[in-house]
């Protein structure tokens, strides 16, 4: 019985490892792909969340109530500026058996950003993510609420973590002047005197790193915002 040559032993040795270098290397692409799919949804449903939370929270703003600070000063029931990102007040805060009997449904609450590097932002990223976090770049959005709507010495702001990491927010403030035209400031109160009684809309951009900006636009509630003019729709 005949056997097998040396160089038919090899070109079986070469067709074989050509064969396991195929497949391997299409199982190292379902792979690679697999992951990459997988982060991609991880982060969907993150901006996903971000939104539902920012959506309760703009669709509940009470535009008449103003708060008192620590100094016993009314500020506006909105407030962005160069110091705050976004504070505002809101209703429909279910109470709990764990809650004071006499604290209110209003919620005041603040959204802000945090250097994705600080402590705040530890919650909102994976392990994984935190261990590497000092080559990451952006920030954490983070919100804070109080117990009480009044501010206090002993009513200290509690946080949560929505959307990290994140490359920027911005947000849009739709108001109608005295003449019914509309108008859009990048912050709230305006100095021309704007006030909460004059907000028609609320608009925020999200800047997530794996998608496109996502832009969204609240009416702020029982406000009714005229149609745009031929002069701003051209």
């Amino acid at each position: 019985m005949r056997g097998f040559t040396l160089l038919e032993v090899l070109i079986a040795i070469m067709i074989t490892a050509l064969l396991a270098l195929g497949t391997l290397g299409l199982v190292n692409q379902f792979s690679m792909t697999h992951e990459r799919v997988g982060e991609r949804m991880d982060a969907l449903d993150r901006l996903q969340a971000a939104r539902r939370q920012l959506e309760q929270d703009m669709e509940q703003f009470v535009p008449h109530r103003p708060v008192g600070d620590e100094f016993n000063n009314l500020q506006p029931a909105l407030v962005s500026d160069d110091e705050t990102l976004l504070t505002l007040t809101r209703h429909g805060w279910s109470r709990t058996v764990f809650d004071p009997p006499l604290r209110s449904d209003l919620q005041r609450l603040e959204y802000t950003l945090v250097p994705i590097q600080n402590e705040r932002c530890r919650m909102g990223l994976t392990s994984e993510q935190w261990a590497d976090r000092d080559s990451l770049s952006g920030a954490c959005l983070i919100r804070r609420y109080r117990q009480h709507l009044e501010a206090e010495a002993d009513n200290p702001w509690r946080e949560q973590v929505v959307l990290a990491p994140l490359d920027d927010i911005k947000l849009a403030f739709v108001s109608v002047g005295a003449d019914g035209n509309r108008e859009t400031y990048p912050q709230w109160p305006v100095d021309d005197g704007e006030t909460a009684a004059s907000l028609r809309a609320i608009g925020i951009t999200l800047d997530f790193a794996t998608f496109a900006p996502a832009e969204f636009v609240w009416a702020v509630p029982g406000a009714v915002l005229p149609e745009s003019s031929d002069e701003e729709a051209s």
